[in-house]
C-alpha cells in the first residue's frame, strides 16, 4: 500500500503534458480545492488552497530540500480543467526526485489535519510542522532500516494501533521501544540466522513494569513491504494527531537515508513466523558487582537457546504490543 497522495501525482505523471505549457495535476485525496503538481522536473508540487489568501502573504523558506511560497498565482490542468488560483506552493528540489514518495508519505499525514476550508492560520500550522518533518531528511539517520521497519510492522498488526503508536517512543535513544501505562516493550531485530541480540542490564531488569522483549528475524524479498508501506497502512488506523507523531518520528529515524531505505522491503509472513515474545526478567544478564568501578555494560544474548523456552509468550503477534486489558 502506498501514500494515497504518491498515486495521485504518478497519476499527473502519466498526464499528457499541453503545449501550452500548464502544469498537469490531481486532485489531492480527501481534498476539493487541494492539488499535488508535477514539476518541470517532474517533482511533485503540493498546491494548498486557502478561504483568505490576503492573509497568507508571507517570505518563502527554502530548504536543503524543500521551497515553499505562499500566496502565489498557480495554474495547473487538473482531470476536471485548468485551474487558476492563489496556492500555498510547496515544492520538492527538482534534483531530489528520489524523495518524491517521502514527500508525498508526509503531506499525506499533514493534510489530513486540514479543515475543508482551512484559514490562513490553519495553512500556516501545517506547513510548519511539514517544513519541520522534511528538515530532518538533511540530517543523519539514527535507526537501522531492520530495526525501524519491526517496529512498525508490529504496530500495522497490534490489536490496537492507536495504543500502539502514543506508547511509541519520539526519541530512538529511549531505553525502551514502547512504553505502555502496565508494561514496557523492547524490539529487537536481525537478518541473521542467529537470533541474537544486544542489551544493557536496565533493559532486562529495570524493576518496577514488567518487560517484554519482542524479538524478530527478518528477511529481505522483493515483493514484500518498505517502510513506506507499513506507514501507509498504520496512518488509515491512526488519529492525526498521532499521523504527525508517525511520520516525525519515521523522518528522524531514517533521515539522510530514505532512499535507500525506500528500496528495502522484508518478508511480512516470515517476520510473523519468526516472531518470538519473551520475558525479559525470566532471561540471564551479567551482574556488576557492587563497590564495581564498571557503571554499564551490553551483552549480546541468543534468543534461539533452548534454556530460554520457558521465557517465551504464546500467541506471540498477539502478546507483543498488546496494550493492558487487550491480551
Amino acid at each position: 500500500m502506498r501514500s494515497k497522495l504518491y498515486d495521485a501525482y504518478r497519476e499527473a505523471a502519466s498526464t499528457k503534458r499541453g503545449d501550452d505549457g500548464v502544469l498537469p495535476a490531481s486532485v489531492a485525496p480527501g481534498r476539493e480545492h487541494d492539488y499535488i503538481a508535477l514539476g518541470q522536473q517532474l517533482q511533485p508540487i503540493l498546491l494548498l488552497s486557502c478561504a483568505s489568501s490576503v492573509g497568507l502573504k508571507r517570505p518563502p523558506i527554502s530548504l536543503q530540500h524543500l521551497t515553499v511560497e505562499f500566496g502565489i498565482r498557480f495554474r495547473v490542468r487538473a482531470p476536471a480543467g485548468v485551474v487558476d488560483d492563489d496556492f500555498v506552493v510547496i515544492s520538492l528540489g527538482g534534483d531530489d526526485f528520489g524523495l518524491a514518495e517521502a514527500f508525498c508519505l508526509a503531506a499525506d499525514a499533514l493534510l489530513a489535519a486540514l479543515p475543508d476550508t482551512p484559514s490562513a492560520s490553519d495553512i500556516e500550522k501545517v506547513v510548519r510542522e511539514f517544513v519541520e518533518v522534511l528538515r530532518a531528511l538533511s540530517l543523519p539517520s539514527t535507526r537501522a532500516v531492520a530495526g525501524l521497519w519491526a517496529e512498525l510492522w508490529l504496530m500495522s498488526v497490534a490489536v490496537d494501533p492507536q495504543a500502539a503508536v502514543t506508547a511509541w517512543h519520539n526519541d530512538p535513544t529511549d531505553r525502551f521501544d514502547f512504553s505502555f501505562p502496565g508494561h514496557l516493550v523492547e524490539v529487537k531485530a536481525t537478518e541473521r540466522e542467529e537470533r541474537s541480540h544486544d542489551f544493557s542490564y536496565e533493559q532486562l531488569r529495570l524493576g518496577g513494569m514488567p518487560i517484554f522483549v519482542a524479538s524478530l528475524r527478518l528477511r529481505r524479498v522483493q515483493r514484500g513491504k518498505s517502510i513506506a508501506d507499513l506507514v501507509s497502512a498504520l496512518q488509515n488506523e491512526l488519529s492525526i494527531e498521532l499521523r504527525t507523531k508517525l511520520v516525525r518520528n519515521v523522518f528522524g529515524a531514517i533521515g539522510n537515508s530514505v532512499s535507500e531505505a525506500s528500496e528495502i522491503r522484508f518478508d511480512e509472513a516470515f517476520a510473523s513466523a519468526h516472531l518470538r515474545v519473551l520475558l525479559a526478567d525470566r532471561l540471564p544478564v551479567v551482574v556488576i558487582p557492587d563497590g564495581s568501578p564498571i557503571s554499564a555494560v551490553r551483552f549480546r544474548l541468543n534468543l534461539d537457546d533452548s534454556s530460554l523456552t520457558s521465557a517465551m509468550l504464546r500467541p506471540a503477534i498477539h502478546l507483543a504490543l498488546a496494550a493492558p486489558g487487550k491480551k
